[in-house]
């Protein structure tokens, strides 16, 4: 067996003659522990250049990334947004802190880059709720004191595949906290997001968000949503396949299409209902498709030909239409005939004489 010596990090140094130096404050050696490499990267871009990089790409970093980092450094104090300086510390800093300036338009990051989740659209119903705003420092307390968390972070980094960054695990934590949600229950959601490629922490809150509204908090329940949310999943995927429909659903769309799902409809009779509508009104509109698939529902109709053979039965028949109609037109005849005899009424004037 060949022993070989190992190689240990202190067998290096730093080639200080490589060209030249920067400053790094302090806080941010204190704060390597829970910096992910990607919060590296920006930090000693904006150390060395005193600015952020004006394309992620440069760096090998994306925009939410940035963003992420940005958070991260700003909450254990290596930086801090211009007009917001810390307060003056009694004994003064060795280097100036890095201070984050508002991005110029030739050193922006190009609006193309800034991911959806940066700019999160108007909630349909607002939520008020707490301020995620643990300290990095917290969260290793929380790590160290509670065996429950540490294993929560960590089946959440199993199903995520990746490690959870600063960010991740103050969502995490204000779920468990603020929503009272159960560690257990917490993995089973983030397992499930994960198991259909929603693997955005935003899509995992928002979710979170929705079990709290329904009050899921056992393992039956949150089986039973589980179930009910791959269907609605399966069921999406496979409407907006046979539909042809090649554009992202929108909200609405997607609403129509989940209560379709728990309603237990088949893909064929949406599509039936979708070329009755087409046939109806000339363009695909979801509210007058659900007033087909309610009324179907309704009545207890589960398959193309109990639908086709329902509507036959319900509609009006081709001879009733002018039937009405005619009728109509007697009954509009007979309100407007006068209830006197008129030729009598002639026939008596002529006859009569004037009187003197």
């Amino acid at each position: 067996m060949c022993n070989a010596k190992r190689v240990y990090a202190m067998d290096y140094k730093v080639n200080w003659d490589s060209g030249g130096v920067f400053a790094v404050p302090d806080a941010a050696a204190e704060a390597l522990r829970l910096a992910s490499g990607k919060a590296l990267k920006v930090l000693i871009y904006m150390l060395k250049y005193r600015r952020l990089p004006d394309d992620p790409d440069e760096i090998g970093v994306t925009a939410e990334d940035i963003d992420e980092a940005l958070s991260y450094w700003s909450s254990v104090g290596v930086i801090y947004r211009s007009g917001n300086a810390p307060q003056a510390k009694s004994q003064p800093a060795a280097h100036e802190p890095v201070r984050v300036l508002a991005p110029n338009p030739e050193t922006a990051v190009p609006a193309a880059a800034i991911p959806a989740a940066a700019v999160p659209a108007a909630p349909e119903k607002e939520v008020i709720r707490p301020r995620k705003s643990l300290l990095p420092t917290e969260i290793a307390e929380r790590i160290a004191e509670s065996q429950e968390i540490a294993l929560l972070f960590k089946s959440a980094e199993g199903s995520l595949k990746r490690v959870l960054t600063f960010d991740d695990q103050r969502t995490i934590l204000w779920i468990y906290d603020h929503l009272g949600m159960s560690a257990d229950i917490i993995m089973m959601l983030i397992a499930y997001c994960c198991s259909v490629g929603r693997t955005n922490m935003g899509y995992i809150e928002k979710a979170a968000l929705d079990w709290h509204e329904k009050n899921i908090a056992t393992h039956e329940q949150a089986e039973n949503e589980i179930l009910l949310m791959q269907r609605s999943f399966t069921f999406e995927a496979k409407v907006q396949s046979r539909l042809k429909m090649q554009n992202k659903l929108t909200a609405s769309q997607k609403k129509y299409i989940d209560e379709w799902a728990r309603m237990d409809m088949s893909v064929d009779l949406v599509e039936l209902a979708y070329d009755k509508t087409v046939d109806a009104t000339g363009k695909p509109a979801f509210q007058y498709m659900n007033k087909i698939l309610v009324k179907w529902h309704d009545n207890n109709i589960t398959d193309m030909q109990s639908a086709i053979e329902f509507d036959e039965r319900t509609k009006p028949s081709r001879c009733q239409a002018p039937r009405q109609a005619a009728q109509g037109r007697s009954t509009a005849a007979e309100k407007s005939a006068p209830s006197f005899d008129l030729s009598a009424i002639m026939e008596h004037a002529r006859n009569s004489k004037p009187t003197v």
